[in-house]
């Protein structure tokens, strides 16, 4: 059961690669962009903490009891650590903040793959190593189900929600190494949670592609309102009063929160 889920996971994984890629290159036609060197940086702390607390679990627990406490912890601690960056930033605006999160899960999932890479690669499973690389986007996806949470009002929701999906992924994988007969019967459950990471992908980037052009829309009324108040009052071509100082300080302020510019997200 568990090699019949593993092949569901490579046939899901393929499909969910070239969905999410797709919608990336939406989101970042729609979203300002990120510092590279920032996403960079944000993916390696995120990579190492949560490798850090997992190395932790298993050599201090031993590894049957490390294996087996993971399988209910790894969705927490590695969602968890991707979500550092919203988290951190918070005095940058919403949407800038969901980009450089998905994009520190993007190399969060480089990452994770290189380091399987290697390790197949020196058990002499090539194959398996390019699979590795296929299913990269898994990632990214766990990352946007914990964000449309954020975007709906509740990051703590999302984050379960991911964790647990995490979770129930990795699951068969980490008890076929300890509880052979057990790691069938949960692969059974997994493979729901699969197919759900796999729907998923096009309502979460959906809404937060409508989340994005709702405030781009709500915007451009506000700057309507202004010009048409602005001719109200009677002042035409003519500046208005105090006009320069106050574009000057809203200009600041959205340089800020949403400019790349401005951007300050060095971790």
């Amino acid at each position: 059961m568990v090699v019949g889920y593993a092949l569901l996971v490579i046939a899901v994984g393929i499909e969910v690669f070239f969905k999410t890629t797709s919608w990336l290159s939406k989101t970042d036609r729609l979203i300002f962009p990120v510092p590279l060197y920032s996403v960079i940086g944000w993916g390696i702390v995120a990579f190492l903490l949560a490798l850090g607390l997992e190395g932790l679990i298993l050599f201090s627990s031993g590894m049957t009891t490390g294996m087996l406490i993971l399988t209910f912890l790894v969705g927490p601690i590695e969602e968890g650590a991707k979500l550092l960056p919203f988290v951190v930033k918070e005095r940058e605006s919403t949407l800038v903040r969901w980009h450089l999160t998905i994009r520190t899960a993007l190399v969060f999932g480089i990452l994770e793959a290189l380091l399987y890479f290697w390790v197949l690669v020196s058990m002499g499973n090539i194959l398996g190593a390019i699979l590795r690389g296929i299913i990269v986007m898994f990632h990214v996806v766990w990352t946007a189900i914990a964000l449309e949470g954020a975007l709906r009002g509740s990051l703590w929701d999302g984050y379960l929600k991911a964790a647990l999906l995490h979770s129930l992924y990795d699951a068969p994988i980490l008890l076929l190494y300890i509880l052979g007969d057990l790691a069938g019967f949960v692969a059974l459950i997994s493979v729901f949670a699969l197919l759900y990471i796999h729907d998923s992908v096009d309502e979460t980037f959906r809404f937060t592609v409508s989340y994005a052009k709702k405030l781009v829309e709500r915007k451009r009324e506000v700057y309507a309102a202004f010009e048409e108040k602005h001719e109200m009052l009677g002042y035409g071509d003519e500046e208005m009063p105090g006009a320069e100082e106050t574009e000057k300080e809203n200009q600041k302020e959205e340089n800020e929160n949403e400019s790349p510019e401005g951007f300050t997200s060095s971790p």
